[in-house]
């Protein structure tokens, strides 16, 4: 009896992710077909123990040979492709399987939902739709060498849309190697002979990844300009792309006009509304974003979320929570930040800025009675998370709150280490802090720092205030992702130059920490480095001091 339904992967180097996908689908699928595109990490090694059906294929610079070549080791009814940074919910999936099973599809391709998780551990998902699950019937393959398509040979296509969700998390990887995935992808698509419209949608978002606003501007108007249907699923992403992406290059006054025309095309999709409503935002007019985020409030039963759903009622009341909290309205911020959180409890930032607002305005043992009977009751909370949310709220109480933790099982020594030496900052016992830094070496100290709770913002502060040439010296041999050392040489009175961007992101940090602990000499410090800033840099210390 042929088996029912064969998964088909292609993979490459997939050693850290692999495993992952396989345990949620095996034992479900049928059969699953792995085609090997040149691994040189354990990737095999791992592929075998869950298929005895593990291909080497030799890479051509295509992916639809790729999957097409995995496709003809299948021998299943139907064929779902999944990738190695994905996975499904085994319960979900069993469900499906039986499902197709039992009640035929009438369509021979079906889209699936993916969920994609982004941002910072992964705390924000988008969702898309790919056709992903075909029949197996030798008609249906895959065709364009990079975002491949499925196409029948007859072109009698009946597409559908199938209830699977599959979980992928490759927008969560290391920068450097998307960077590096999309020069890939340009090669590709540049390569292409003859280009269709969606080509220059797909080569805008590569340019987008590289960070070349303007190149990936260009090919968005020029893909929307060859479309032929503007109701195609990729004309819409292309639109939103296009605005998002004009924003970040200081175009707003462009990126609203589309969004008015977008709003008359497409009325029911709130993304177009979410994004005017963030442009205000990010350009001060508050009133009229406001009234954005309350209009899609008032109407997220008839909108639809193209991108994420997050655009219909998180990310606004988000908004709404920062926009009245400005206001001094303290009830209407701590109803919008609450209700974006019975939402979406895994967004730090919000818990953040309403534990803020509340250690403000309630007593340490109102504030500490809120933690225990909301955040700490929460499944997916840690002491490890509680600590990083405290930490990030810019009020001493809140911070000092911290110190209960101590002793916690779930911390690792040097955790435990880390935390004590923060509460001793915070209680200003400098001189312990002093005593138990000096007994360290460097890379016990980088270590320590690597905690992220007694962190480089405190060490750069301990090593203001007590002037100690040593600390700084360990501050320029520490090895930092990105380069500090114009930073160091403003605070340090060295040879120095205006501070880029994230410098800028770091100092403004270093004197939020410095307000908190009410350390004049530090803040005066500071402050006699505010020349070294951007107008913008400026403007963000004013906000912050006033």
């Amino acid at each position: 009896m042929n088996p029912f339904l064969t998964v088909c992967m292609i993979v490459k180097d997939e050693e850290k992710v692999l495993r992952r996908c396989l345990e949620s689908i095996t034992g479900i699928a049928d059969e699953i077909i792995i085609a090997d595109t040149g691994s040189i990490d354990r990737t095999r090694d791992i592929a075998l123990e869950y298929s005895n059906k593990v291909f080497d294929y030799k890479w051509e610079n295509d992916f639809s040979k790729a999957r097409n070549f995995a496709a003809t080791k299948a021998s299943g009814e139907w064929i779902l492709v999944i990738d190695a940074d994905e996975f499904v919910d085994r319960d979900s999936f069993f469900k499906f399987k039986e499902d197709l099973k039992n009640s035929p599809s009438n369509s021979d391709i079906l889209a699936v939902q993916i969920v994609n998780f982004v941002g910072e551990n992964g705390k924000n998902t988008s969702l898309n739709y790919h056709e992903r699950l075909y029949k197996n019937d030798g008609t249906i393959s895959y065709y364009r060498s990079i975002h491949e398509l499925l196409m029948s040979k007859n072109s009698e296509e009946h597409r559908g849309f199938s209830d699977l969700q599959i979980y992928h998390s490759g927008y969560m990887k290391n920068v450097v190697d998307e960077k590096d995935k999309s020069k890939r992808n340009l090669s590709l698509l540049k390569n292409k002979k003859e280009k269709e419209p969606v080509d220059y949608y797909f080569l805008g978002n590569e340019y987008d990844h590289l960070g070349d606003l303007e190149k990936a501007i260009k090919y968005y108007k020029k893909g929307f300009q060859l479309k032929d249907d503007p109701n195609s699923d990729w004309v819409k992403k292309l639109l939103l792309r296009l605005v998002n992406t004009l924003h970040r290059a200081e175009k707003d006054m462009e990126a609203i006009e589309i969004i008015d025309s977008c709003e008359k095309i497409y009325p029911f999709i709130v993304d177009f509304k979410f994004f005017r409503g963030k442009i205000y935002f990010e350009n001060g007019d508050l009133l009229k974003s406001k009234q954005v985020f309350e209009e899609i409030l008032l109407k997220k039963d008839e909108l639809e979320a193209e991108k994420s759903s997050d655009y219909l009622e998180f990310l606004p009341h988000k908004f709404l929570g920062e926009i009245y909290e400005g206001e001094n309205d303290l009830h209407s911020a701590v109803s919008h930040y609450s209700q974006a959180l019975s939402i979406n409890d895994a967004d730090d930032y919000t818990w953040m800025k309403l534990i803020g607002l509340l250690a403000k305005h309630s007593t340490l043992e109102e504030l500490a009675g809120f933690l225990n009977n909301n955040l700490l009751t929460k499944n997916n909370i840690t002491p490890q998370r509680v600590i990083n949310i405290l930490l990030g709220v810019h009020n001493l109480d809140a911070q000092k709150l911290t110190r209960s933790l101590l002793g916690e099982s779930e911390l690792s020594r040097e955790e435990q280490e880390s935390l004590l030496l923060k509460n001793l900052l915070l209680d200003g016992n400098i001189s312990e802090v002093i005593e138990t830094l000096n007994k360290k070496s460097l890379p016990q100290i980088q270590s320590l720092l690597a905690r992220g709770i007694f962190n480089i913002i405190d060490f750069i502060i301990v090593t203001i205030e007590t002037r100690n040439i040593d600390y700084q010296k360990i501050l320029y041999d520490i090895k930092f992702d990105t380069n500090i050392n114009n930073l160091l040489n403003v605070l340090f009175h060295k040879k120095n130059k205006k501070l880029v961007e994230l410098e800028e992101t770091f100092f403004v940090s270093i004197l939020q920490q410095a307000i908190v602990l009410n350390w004049n000499t530090v803040i005066i410090h500071l402050e006699n480095k505010f020349k070294y800033l951007s107008i913008e840099g400026n403007k963000k210390i004013k906000k912050l001091k006033g």
